[in-house]
């Protein structure tokens, strides 16, 4: 089996780990490596955090490269009070000493795109900024990168304003720049991620797998469930792992191809992502947008790949 080459662009945070170790778990997945960026947390933390997930998970073999402290024209708006202070939750994980990439997390992928000759998928789970940046920086990668799936954006909901999701609020103009770049871009938002759950049973599941990444994912699942989300009270929500679980099994989600617009003002629509779901614009579609999550075959792609680490 020819496995797909990755890169994950992150901020962990909490549901970014569970991602995380979903990626790294998954015998379809190339992982070419991690680049951070500012956003749920700082720069410093989700850097850490990614390294120490890693850790984590076994996996020596794969490097983190830090990026974009802020967003592209703005300063950085960051999740910590849902997040936790250093963005996961109240655990602490045992810390990595492995150094980081010397390079710019823009200039990593580009030389892994480049490298894989058109074949590249990116995951991003944060703001965009590292992506953008890539793309003003680098013309020709455009071509070079396959696709690239980011949980962002809703249509018509938000969680960080009534209009905006918080990956795009972060850094608006950098999701402009990725969704009119003419890369194949998937967007799993909102509409799809809130009724995503892990439930306290579902939990208790995952807990008695009694690995320790098993016992982490379990810990900030409790740490969301005990936050009480007004989005969805009967569980964790799966914002960040939705999209991982599409890049290792796209039938996971029904998507439709939209023109989709990124509102860049500071007005009170900062951020949102206007779907132009009746093609009143007349506009060429420009991204795939998540419709419908089979939440079956999710918690089954999540257990099992969580399973494998009690294995090792």
């Amino acid at each position: 089996m020819n496995k797909i080459p990755i890169i994950i662009d992150t901020d962990p945070g909490v549901d970014d780990t569970t991602a995380i170790v979903m990626c790294m778990a998954s015998e379809k997945l190339d992982i070419q490596g991690v680049t951070t960026v500012g956003g749920n947390v700082e720069l410093v933390h989700t850097s850490n955090n990614a390294r120490d997930i890693i850790k984590l998970t076994g996996r020596t073999d794969v490097m983190v490269a830090k990026g974009e402290s802020k967003p592209l024209e703005r300063e950085l708006v960051s999740a910590a009070h849902i997040h936790g202070e250093k963005g996961m939750g109240i655990l602490e994980l045992e810390k990595s000493k492995k150094s980081f990439l010397e390079e710019h997390a823009s200039e990593f992928i580009y030389k892994t795109a480049r490298n894989n000759k058109g074949e590249l998928r990116i995951l991003t789970i944060g703001p965009l900024t590292n992506i953008a940046m890539a793309i003003q920086k680098h013309k020709d990668i455009i071509p070079m990168i396959h696709s690239i799936v980011s949980m962002g954006g809703a249509m018509g909901v938000g969680n960080v304003t009534p209009a905006a999701e918080y990956n795009i609020y972060a850094d608006p103009e950098a999701a402009k720049i990725v969704f009119d770049s003419g890369i194949v871009v998937t967007i799993v938002g909102l509409d799809v991620t809130i009724p995503t759950i892990v439930n306290r049973e579902q939990n208790k599941v995952i807990r008695s797998m009694g690995s320790k990444v098993s016992k982490v994912v379990a810990d900030l699942n409790d740490y969301q469930m005990d936050k009480e989300s007004p989005y969805n009270p009967a569980g964790a929500i799966m914002h960040d792992p939705l999209a991982a679980a599409y890049i290792i099994d796209p039938t996971i989600l029904k998507t439709e191809k939209y023109y989709v617009n990124v509102v860049c003002d500071n007005g009170l629509a900062r951020g949102m992502t206007l779907v132009d779901k009746y093609r009143l614009s007349k506009k060429e579609p420009n991204v795939y947008v998540a419709m419908e999550a089979n939440n079956e075959k999710f918690i089954a792609l999540l257990f099992g790949l969580l399973h494998t680490y009690c294995e090792k």
